[in-house]
């Protein structure tokens, strides 16, 4: 019977802390405590930890002024699941209007981003980051011409598609 209670109190002392007995308080090294139940019906606290994706701009901030045509921000939700959700979904453009795209990765895996027509595949971003923006600045695209092509969104080795149609009324 003596053996069993101090292996008790051994237990018991190893679970102790150095700080002051708060939960969720860092101690001198730095490391937070564990999370503490408060007994029956008390609640656990621990300290929250935020799994939301990072957003390309703050939360707080302002959204960016609409500067279409001069430059469109297209938003790629590049997920981790291989699901791309981007807005705008389709861009169409009046006709001999030119734009410029700022891509910004508002998901939480990297992706690729190419151009696609009947001709050629021109490659743009390469790696995408999460959190991260590109504004393509060399290319201006439509202008004078009046047809259709596509950008290529690459998230994990799959494909889709933002059609743009460069003639649209």
């Amino acid at each position: 019977m003596v053996r069993a209670w101090s292996g008790l109190l051994i237990v018991v002392a190893a679970c102790g802390t150095a700080d002051d007995g708060a939960p969720g308080q860092r101690d001198a090294a730095g490391t937070a405590d564990a999370a503490v139940d408060d007994g029956p019906g008390g609640a656990i606290d621990a300290t929250p930890i935020d799994a939301r994706p990072v957003d390309a701009r703050p939360v707080d901030a302002r959204p960016p002024v609409d500067a279409f045509p001069a430059v469109l921000d297209v938003r790629l939700d590049c997920r981790n699941d291989c699901v791309l959700v981007a807005s705008p979904a389709a861009i169409d453009v009046p006709t001999g209007t030119e734009f410029e795209v700022n891509w910004i990765n508002t998901g939480d895996t990297e992706c690729d981003v190419a151009k696609i027509d009947q001709f050629n595949q021109v490659p743009i971003i390469l790696g995408l980051e999460p959190g991260t923006s590109y504004h393509d600045a060399v290319r201006r695209w439509c202008g004078p011409f009046t047809g259709n092509f596509q950008f290529r969104i690459s998230i994990c080795t799959l494909p889709s598609f933002i059609p743009v149609d460069c003639s649209s009324p």
